[in-house]
């Protein structure tokens, strides 16, 4: 069978996505059919000229998400998938939004959370979601927004559009469809201040008083209060170590929307597998309902290649993409994107234009330029090698330190780790006696919608060096276990 596979070597896309994201579309549309043998890594090689760690990269990412499954000694075969859409697919059978009543009133006029952290003094704070002030290029991010300053440039005398400014959202389409596998352009993507405006304007449009709205749990609790606030109704299902289990959604359930974190689920962490992503698109098209993807901290894994979003996936655009630059530049750069179904585009471009005027200019050009210039790209494998140090050393200091007393999931990607302890120890009294350690843990159970099975505690260590995450960990055992005496465990 011929594969029709075509490499240019002279593309910015490295040659392994190339040949993956080619491999995988004949997949998906059916031209190679599950229990077919992939050609030998040597035999492609040999036929285009590339090296056979090349062609071993594309296969062991399309492996990573289910769609190859190796035998060894036997090869690499294209997996049992389930039937997602036929291959021809209809246009009509494609998203239509319904808009709330808030929603249509925008057409028609045509236009942090303190909760939980510890008191005490706090002389190791495994805060989440922080960046390491040493690991950023202050002086190039510096030099960028001079470029602006020092210039006559007009684009500083006034509101920029509500939508971004055009050139970042060019090169964010660009670094999602190069490394996300997001299916874009440029004028699906709105730049936003963060992901809690990109979900405030999307509950506006979309949710009336009593929509059921399928979430995880533990899950976001920022999603949840907001989608409350708009009356909805909240159906949570329990995540395991593969994330939302779409197959226990209810056949009762009416919800017009789900809200996911496929590529690193938070906060428990864990991947949704292929056959769950495709799933759930199926249960979107049935119920005619949208998928939110939380993509938060998808670029940071650590071990294998980022795994591409569950939007790459979606041919009937029901997935709205939303995405953050806080986890990979700094939180207070207070921007983050949206990529949009196309029957969401206006309604999203008015509601902006009514209750915003799009983020900071200036910010949005040196971004921009950040990431056209390649500093983006080679600051994430930095961060992906620093951060992955980290977690190593956060993770051995728990095996070590706590051992059987405490469980976690072993992905390797994110910001913190989410560790469950015995059930004799009082998450609340352990926030606090840890506190009084000097040590900042963040409680678990804001996070839950049910009741926790058990008590958790998130440890982030992307603010900490690793003397002070293995100090800190050996701090918050001699608590932990102190706790676990007076229950009578020890």
């Amino acid at each position: 069978m011929d594969l029709s596979i075509v490499l240019d070597p002279d593309s910015p896309v490295p040659l392994y996505r190339q040949l993956y994201d080619q491999l995988r579309a004949m997949i998906l549309d059916g031209r190679i059919q599950p229990g077919f043998r992939l050609p030998p890594s040597r035999k492609i090689a040999a036929d285009h000229h590339i090296a056979r760690v090349t062609v071993t990269a594309a296969y062991e990412q399309l492996q990573a998400e289910g769609f190859v499954t190796s035998r060894v000694g036997a090869g690499t075969y294209v997996s049992e998938l389930p039937e997602l859409f036929p291959h021809q697919v209809d246009s009509a059978s494609k998203y239509a939004a319904s808009l709330s009543t808030w929603g249509r009133r925008v057409l028609e006029i045509g236009a942090s959370d303190d909760r939980g952290i510890p008191t005490g003094r706090r002389t190791i704070d495994f805060g989440f979601g922080r960046s390491f002030p040493h690991i950023f290029p202050y002086d190039i991010w510096r030099r960028l927004l001079a470029r602006y300053l020092s210039t006559d440039d007009t684009m500083l005398s006034h509101y920029g559009s509500v939508a971004g400014f055009y050139p970042l959202r060019q090169a964010v389409a660009g670094y999602l469809r190069r490394l996300r596998g997001v299916r874009c352009t440029a004028d699906q993507v709105i730049i936003v201040s963060g992901m809690q405006q990109a979900l405030d304007l999307l509950a506006r449009l979309l949710l009336n008083s009593g929509d059921e709205v399928l979430v995880e749990t533990p899950g976001y609790s920022g999603a949840f209060e907001l989608f409350r606030t708009f009356g909805a109704r909240l159906r949570a299902l329990p995540v395991d170590e593969d994330g939302f289990p779409v197959e226990q959604i209810p056949a009762s359930s009416q919800a017009r929307l789900a809200f996911v974190t496929p590529s690193n689920q938070f906060p428990r962490g864990g991947t949704m597998p292929l056959s769950r992503r495709l799933s759930l698109l199926r249960w979107a098209r049935e119920a005619n309902a949208l998928i939110f993807e939380d993509d938060y901290d998808g670029e940071l894994r650590y071990t294998g290649h980022p795994i591409s979003a569950l939007q790459g996936l979606d041919r009937d655009e029901r997935v709205v993409y939303l995405g953050t630059f806080s986890k990979v530049l700094f939180p207070a750069l207070r921007l983050g994107y949206v990529v949009l179904p196309s029957s969401l585009s206006n309604p999203f471009h008015q509601a902006m234009n009514l209750v915003d005027r799009g983020a900071p200019t200036l910010t949005q050009a040196a971004v921009a330029d950040f990431i056209n210039e390649g500093h983006f790209e080679r600051h994430l494998r930095r961060l992906r090698s620093e951060y992955g140090r980290r977690r190593r050393s956060l993770v051995e200091a728990i095996e070590r330190y706590l051992g059987d007393d405490a469980s976690y999931s072993p992905v390797e990607a994110g910001l913190h780790v989410m560790l469950y302890l015995p059930s004799a120890v009082d998450e609340t009294v352990l926030v606090t006696e840890a506190a009084n350690a000097g040590v900042g843990v963040y409680p678990g159970e804001p996070y839950h919608l049910d009741r926790p099975a058990q008590p958790s505690i998130l440890l982030g260590f992307s603010g900490l060096n690793t003397g002070e995450i293995i100090e800190g960990v050996i701090r918050l055992a001699g608590v932990v276990h102190s706790l676990m005496h007076k229950s009578g465990q020890r």
